[in-house]
């Protein structure tokens, strides 16, 4: 019998344990469960690539033409139309 409290997994005839263990940097689950200053970053950053997206959509499918270059400046162009969108007048 397999009991469903670990990790195994049959595949045909033979069962594999999984022990693997995802590795993160010093203090990363406290900065994750804490909702302090490094959560916050994550989420502003988050917002700020969206909202560039966003802007660059309608430009990629008018200047895109299947062109890395063209893509690049085309996002060069998002972010800073992203920024001037928060200037003060």
């Amino acid at each position: 019998m397999v009991s469903l409290g670990l990790a195994t997994t049959h595949i045909g005839r033979t069962s594999m344990t999984s022990s693997r263990k995802k590795v993160h940097e010093h203090g990363w689950l406290e900065a994750k469960q804490s909702g302090g200053a490094v959560y916050e970053q994550g989420v502003r950053q988050s917002k700020e690539s969206t909202a560039v997206r966003r802007i660059a959509a309608p430009l990629m499918e008018r200047h895109w033409k299947n062109s890395v270059t063209n893509l690049h400046r085309i996002y060069r162009v998002a972010e800073y139309l992203y920024r001037r969108t928060k200037r003060h007048n």
